[in-house]
């Protein structure tokens, strides 16, 4: 669901990254009193899986002609409280907008209140609330699928929004919001699946390790717990990665591209020169751009040569991850409160 920049004005734009900034300002504040030595490391993991997942779109049930993928806010929440889980997918967004041009780059507050700040707090309040009083499996698994669907829907909403108070709708903004709602329900279901599968595995293997505490017995160390992450990391980043659908993602789908339905017009007018400036801009200069090589200085593609970069994708995935867990625990660092010395 990420924005690119052709969704929004220039003021909009600024806005919204003023409001992302001034948010992930005040979190910053809180979270340095909750991050210790073992968070720091679970939340650079978990960061660098997040990222892996994102890049594997799968095919939307019942919607042959669009696909969707993971956000993971909502998971992170869970497990590291709404606080670290909003800076560690905050992070992620800004490693994909940055090197890879996933989302626009003046899009960049926007993915980080719809995919970030929303979701994280809103999807981590539904779950305690499903899950209060005696904790059971059955709770857990209804919180977390809930809060998943919720969450995802309330990005989804926040997208037309934007885009109507940025002027660039093309259609009524009822259509573009039941599109988006429609769409990204699925997507959020689907993810919903993801999130409980995760949260059994924690469950079954070290249930501490979740901010609230989960019910079940301890199995394997902290320790194996992050190896296993990281090598689940790795086979996602490396491997599976590279099995993602190439249809469009429900946020493309819904208002841009509908490879199945030919006459398709976008939803969606935009003719700032600034915004076309910066679209070149990002494409010129972004390292990776869509987890592949660039062929050229102009970014353009053919069918040949982009079937010769699955290696590229894997290496993105990879070092990708690698990127987003260092940037995290960089980030991390730098904000947890140092702890007294011991006398």
């Amino acid at each position: 669901m990420h924005m690119a920049n052709e969704l929004l004005s220039v003021q909009v734009a600024a806005g919204t990254l003023t409001i992302a900034v001034a948010g992930l300002g005040l979190i910053c504040r809180k979270v340095k009193h909750i991050i210790t030595s073992d968070r720091l490391a679970l939340m650079g993991i978990l960061g660098a899986f997040i990222f892996a997942a994102q890049m594997v779109n799968f095919q939307l049930p019942a919607m042959p002609g669009t696909s969707g993928h993971m956000v993971g806010a909502v998971l992170l929440a869970i497990i590291l409280g709404p606080q670290a889980g909003a800076i560690v997918i905050s992070s992620v967004v800004v490693i994909q907008c940055l090197i890879f041009q996933d989302g626009g780059l003046l899009a960049l507050g926007c993915n980080i209140i719809n995919m970030a700040l929303v979701p994280s707090y809103l999807g981590y309040f539904l779950y305690r609330a499903v899950t209060a009083g005696r904790l059971s499996s059955l709770k857990i698994y209804i919180g977390a699928m809930l809060a998943c669907v919720s969450a995802i829907e309330a990005g989804a909403i926040l997208v037309p929004v934007q885009a109507a108070l940025s002027g660039v709708l093309a259609v009524p903004f009822s259509t573009f919001l039941i599109t988006m709602l429609g769409v990204h329900f699925l997507v959020g279901f689907v993810e919903g699946l993801i999130t409980v599968a995760v949260l059994g595995y924690l469950q079954q293997v070290k249930p501490d390790i979740v901010a609230n505490r989960l019910p079940g017995k301890v199995r394997l160390s902290g320790k194996a717990v992050l190896v296993s992450l990281a090598v689940f990391t790795f086979i996602i980043g490396a491997g599976l990665s590279l099995l993602a659908s190439d249809k469009p993602d429900g946020l493309e789908w819904s208002y841009a591209e509908r490879p199945d339905q030919p006459d398709f017009k976008a939803f969606v007018f935009n003719d700032d020169s600034t915004i076309a400036a910066v679209d070149d801009f990002h494409s010129k200069y972004s390292p990776l751009p869509d987890y592949s090589i660039r062929p050229s200085e102009a970014g353009e593609t053919t069918g040949d040569e982009v079937s010769s970069h699955a290696g590229w994708t894997s290496f993105a995935g990879v070092v990708g991850s690698l990127i987003t867990m260092a940037a995290i625990w960089a980030t991390a660092w730098l904000l947890r409160k140092k702890q007294p010395a011991k006398a």
